[in-house]
C-alpha cells in the first residue's frame, strides 16, 4: 500500500528494493559501458580527423577504397595517406606521427573499432554500390569527427538490418540479383537467414 507518495510498507517493500536495485544495476552498467569509469575505449595511433578530410572533399571511399569491390571497407595504407601528407609542412603531431610511419616502412596500426558477430555476413560492396548506401546509415556521423571514435557511434542490432531491407523493396531486388540470381522474391532478401548468416 503506498503511503505517504512513494513509501511502501510491508510485502511491497521488499519488491521496491528489488526494483530500485536492478535499475541501479542497468543504470551502472550503461554508464559503465558508454565512458563511465574512465574507459577510454578504442584509442587510434593516429588522431585521424574524418571532418577535415570530408571538408577537403575526400569521400569515404576515397581512403576506404576496398568499399566498392570488397566485403570490407578497409583502412588506408601509410602509402595512400603520404601520397597527400608527405610535402606537408605542417607541424601537426598527427602528420608527424603519419611521416614516421612512412618512413620506417611501416603500415599505420589502425584498430578496428566496428565488428560483427563470426557468424553475420555483411558486403560493404552490395550495400555501397548496389544498394548505394550512405555509410552514415551503418556508421554514424563520421564526418563530424575530429578524432576517431572510441567506440562504434551506431549499436547495430539485426532489427536494425531487417528494418532498413523492408525499407525499399526494389533496393533488396537489386541486392538480390547480384548476391542470388536464383532468388526471385524481394521478400526472400529479408526472410532469408542465409543472406546474412552463414
Amino acid at each position: 500500500m503506498l503511503k505517504n507518495g512513494w513509501v511502501i510498507r510491508g510485502r511491497g517493500r521488499r519488491a521496491q528494493q528489488i526494483v530500485l536495485i536492478l535499475l541501479a544495476g542497468c543504470g551502472a552498467l550503461a554508464w559503465g559501458y558508454w565512458g563511465g569509469w574512465g574507459a577510454s575505449g578504442i584509442k587510434q595511433p593516429i588522431e585521424f580527423p574524418h571532418k577535415t578530410h570530408i571538408e577537403q572533399n575526400i569521400s569515404c571511399t576515397g581512403c576506404h577504397q576496398r568499399a566498392e569491390k570488397d566485403l570490407v571497407a578497409g583502412r588506408p595504407a601509410t602509402a595512400l595517406c603520404l601520397a597527400c601528407h608527405a610535402s606537408s609542412d605542417s607541424k601537426s603531431p598527427e602528420i608527424e606521427k603519419l611521416k614516421a610511419f612512412g618512413e620506417k616502412g611501416q603500415e599505420i596500426p589502425w584498430q578496428r573499432v566496428w565488428r560483427l558477430p563470426a557468424h553475420v555476413f555483411f558486403s560493404h560492396r552490395v550495400h555501397v554500390t548496389v544498394a548505394k548506401l550512405a555509410c552514415q546509415s551503418c556508421h554514424g556521423p563520421m564526418e563530424t569527427l575530429d578524432r576517431p571514435p572510441p567506440r562504434p557511434l551506431k549499436t547495430l542490432a539485426m532489427d536494425d538490418c531487417i528494418a532498413c531491407h523492408m525499407k525499399s523493396k526494389s533496393v533488396a531486388a537489386r541486392q538480390i540479383k547480384v548476391m542470388d540470381p536464383a532468388h526471385v522474391s524481394s521478400q526472400r532478401l529479408v526472410n532469408d537467414c542465409n543472406v546474412c548468416h552463414r
